[in-house]
């Protein structure tokens, strides 16, 4: 494995900030309000950023997409093993004074063992939109030091004192880019979002099906949708590419449903109140609907000729200034947290 290139400002003998973890693009979005957070707090660059490199350059462009780059990528770390052990590396050079994972990936995973061996307390910053298996989940609560949890908490067995309801940052970011478009709370007619990774067969099956019953004026926003070829253009039907997310946001406040196999997508969608139906393989996220393929248009109709909507979630986007001083607070005040909770290397 290749040296570490550190950046300038750890190539001297200044002490290593709170290291942040990210592994995926919604750990990335996550810990984005909070580096802000922390490096405006007055207290030099407060954090250093590490890219794991677990989804490929997931991390960098979602990062890329607000201005910022992360400090540190990990070089040639393939699996969570390797992680761990690069991340190992990394704490016994640095010496940080708290490693904080952004979710319950794998890269979170190898953040917790890599600071159980280095002997530096970790946190990890979770909600019930991180899908993990419960192996994995075990294994967090045993190696992590501190929880810090969305308003919908995930699925962990946490002793008493050692969990926080901070809030999730993924939604700061969320009610920053809201405010920043002027994107308004209602939906404007019957609008459907799709953002799936179904084959194209099954996607335009999928679209045709919405778009058979007659007497409705349904428009359809495909995230990602497959080349048009030679079929003829559907006038209710937007074919869109890869976005930014705070274009996906705008759609998802516009449309009235959204139909996905996305668990970031999903979990924001909830947030303002939309109905989500899942398709995807893996768990149902908490407050999305399954339904088969075959009867999912069926669903969506009889969802818009409904006059309610889903409570949205209790987040109020503004998680990372609190998430920030608790970590802040955490680190200053160590030496008196106790040795039960503090972390010594075996």
């Amino acid at each position: 494995m290749r040296a570490f290139r550190l950046p300038r400002a750890l190539a001297g003998e200044q002490a290593a900030p709170l290291m942040l973890v990210a592994g995926t693009r919604l750990e990335a979005l996550r810990l984005l309000p909070l580096l802000r957070a922390l490096r405006t707090s007055g207290r030099g660059d407060g954090a250093l950023l590490v890219d794991t490199g677990e989804s490929g350059p997931a991390v960098r462009d979602a990062l890329r997409e607000h201005g910022l780059a992360p400090d540190l990528r990990l070089p040639g770390a393939k699996g969570a093993s390797a992680a761990a052990f690069a991340l190992l590396r990394l704490a016994l050079r640095l010496r940080p004074q708290m490693i904080v994972a952004g979710g319950a990936s794998r890269s979170g995973l190898a953040a917790a063992i890599g600071a159980r061996g280095a002997g530096i307390n970790a946190a990890l910053i979770a909600s019930s939109a991180d899908q993990a298996p419960r192996l994995r989940w075990r294994l967090l609560s045993g190696l992590c030091t501190w929880f810090y949890l969305g308003r919908e908490a995930p699925p962990l067995d946490l002793p008493r004192g050692r969990a926080m309801e901070t809030g999730d940052p993924l939604f700061d970011l969320c009610r920053e880019q809201s405010e920043a478009v002027g994107i308004g709370q209602e939906p404007a007619g019957a609008r459907v979002a799709i953002s799936t990774t179904l084959s194209a067969p099954d996607g335009e099956r999928l679209v045709e099906a919405l778009l058979a019953r007659e007497g409705e004026d349904l428009r359809i926003d495909w995230i990602g949708a497959p080349p048009l070829g030679e079929r003829e253009v559907q006038q209710r039907v937007r074919r869109l590419g890869a976005l930014p997310h705070w274009r996906a946001l705008a759609l998802l406040r516009r449309s009235r449903i959204l139909v996905t196999d996305d668990p970031l997508l999903a979990m924001e969608a909830r947030w303002i109140g939309r109905t989500v139906f899942w398709i995807g393989a893996s768990a149902v996220p908490r407050g999305c609907i399954e339904v088969p393929l075959p009867q999912l248009a069926g669903a969506v109709h009889q969802a818009l000729a409904q006059t309610l909507s889903p409570r949205p979630l209790a987040e109020d986007g503004r998680a990372a200034p609190r998430l920030a001083a608790q970590l802040l607070d955490r680190v200053e005040q160590r030496a008196f947290a106790g040795w039960l909770t503090r972390v010594r290397p075996r």
